[in-house]
């Protein structure tokens, strides 16, 4: 019989605030996965945002190779749920009740298998926990069993707002940003549903589908725009309604101009990193803090293992099936990870990252490539436009932009994203005018437009 699988991704969990000299997060539930199990310390997302990350994630194929560039999540015919259901197992899980979302609802066997995305979502400390509990109790009887659980514990973050219910954890023994805070109070959750998991015959996954940006000194540029609210309340008792249009549009203009002047002058202390801490999320980058993720194992008798190797998200589902037995070779971009769990190696390979489209075409989309060396990235339609390369071996935290000086190894890079790109296939990733339309609105209402 194969052993059952628990696949928990929590959105937007960013990799240091799970392990490492900048977590300021208390994490003892996570902290007992790691000596307990395996953690991949440098594992990256394909992908700054969901969609493109898990279309690529339960494909294990590159973007290229999925040919998605849509705001919904398609699974292609041989994606990962199929594989598993094919092999025997029952699908279920919990997922937002989003539109991008419901093709992988289509899979799920178990009845009431969305919550509710917000704003506010649904999280463990409002209420999902009995919902998982209940999911999880009704699998007693059934085997195997593959749950998938996705979390939106942080979205409120993005979308400017404090996460409810976790006032107990607003505290510097939690951390010291609400961003840490709230992984402490998802910590605290995790343990609370994952204690009744009998490990011997279930292997538990914990990761995320992107990094965040966590605010430097809890402030974002919205800090530094001014207020002019109860002037413009006051414009528009006293003058003619002609005029609250254009009124409208200058007070906005001066209000982002004065913003933007705040900003540069408290800027001038801080490095390029603190700054992109200030930006707004969707100012669209391939930034480390954007893309580098937890990935924890645990259960089937793995062994205790902290593993630095470079990895990518497309190698989750390769590792997952290598250790369920079921067969799957591994090619041009993804590996089981096995081989590294029991102390062999394994051929790095680069990661190729995308951004993912806030709008269709947009010209600021960027294109890239990570090596455990490198990490080079620059606009997707034109080589020659907002190039960044990084040496991370020495500059971990993106700071300094070598790109000027180290064209030989930007060809390099650009060899292996044309290698890469001889591999597109076209996808009709259209949606219908219904789809886009309610799709527009769940991502108004999550903060991404």
């Amino acid at each position: 019989m194969r052993p059952n699988v628990l696949f928990i991704l929590v959105d937007g969990l960013r990799a240091d605030q799970c392990y490492g000299v900048d977590k300021t997060s208390y994490t003892p539930f996570l902290d007992s996965l790691i000596s307990s199990g395996v953690y991949f310390k440098n594992t990256f997302s394909s992908a700054d945002g969901t969609h493109i990350s898990l279309n690529c994630m339960l494909s294990s194929k590159s973007q290229f190779q999925t040919g998605i560039r849509a705001q919904k999540i398609i699974l292609l015919e041989d994606n990962h749920l199929q594989k598993l259901k094919n092999s025997g197992y029952y699908i279920s899980g919990l997922i937002p009740k989003l539109t991008s979302f419901k093709h992988i609802a289509d899979y799920f066997q178990n009845e009431n298998h969305t919550y509710e995305p917000g704003p506010p979502p649904e999280t463990l400390t409002t209420g999902i926990t009995e919902k998982i509990s209940s999911i999880l109790n009704s699998l007693n009887n059934t085997s195997p069993w593959f749950c998938y659980l996705h979390l939106f514990d942080l979205h409120p973050l993005r979308e400017g707002h404090k996460p409810l219910k976790i006032e107990e954890f607003q505290s510097e023994k939690f951390g010291d940003s609400l961003y840490a805070q709230t992984v402490s109070a998802i910590d605290y959750w995790l343990k609370k549903i994952l204690d009744r998991i009998n490990f011997d015959n279930t292997l538990l996954i914990v990761t995320s589908d992107h990094g965040e940006r966590i605010p430097f000194n809890e402030k974002s540029s919205f800090n530094f725009e001014p207020e002019f609210n109860s002037a413009t309340s006051l414009g528009r008792r006293i003058l003619p309604k002609s005029t609250h249009n254009i009124g409208g549009k200058i007070m906005g203009k001066l209000k982002r101009e004065i913003g933007k002047t705040k900003l540069t002058y408290s800027n001038k202390e801080l490095t390029p990193y603190q700054k992109r801490s200030r930006d707004p999320y969707f100012t669209i980058s391939l930034h480390d803090e954007l893309l580098h993720i937890p990935f924890f194992l645990k259960g089937l008798s793995l062994p205790s293992k902290i593993i630095s190797n470079q990895v990518s998200t497309l190698d989750i589902f390769p590792t997952i099936f290598e250790l369920t037995g079921i067969l799957q070779k591994n090619t041009k971009y993804s590996s089981s990870l096995v081989p590294l769990i029991n102390d062999q190696q394994i051929t790095e390979k680069e990661i190729f990252l995308h951004t993912i489209p806030y709008e269709k075409e947009s010209p600021l989309d960027k294109i890239g490539i990570r090596t455990s060396k490198y990490k080079y990235f620059r606009n997707s339609k034109n080589s020659k436009k907002d190039i960044h390369l990084y040496d991370l071996e020495n500059d971990p935290y993106e700071n300094n932009n070598i790109s000027k000086d180290n064209l030989v190894i930007i060809e390099k890079m650009e060899n292996l994203i044309n290698n890469m790109k001889r591999d597109t296939i076209k996808m009709d990733d259209t949606i219908t005018e219904e789809e886009e339309k309610q799709i527009s609105e769940e991502l108004k209402k999550l903060g991404y437009m």
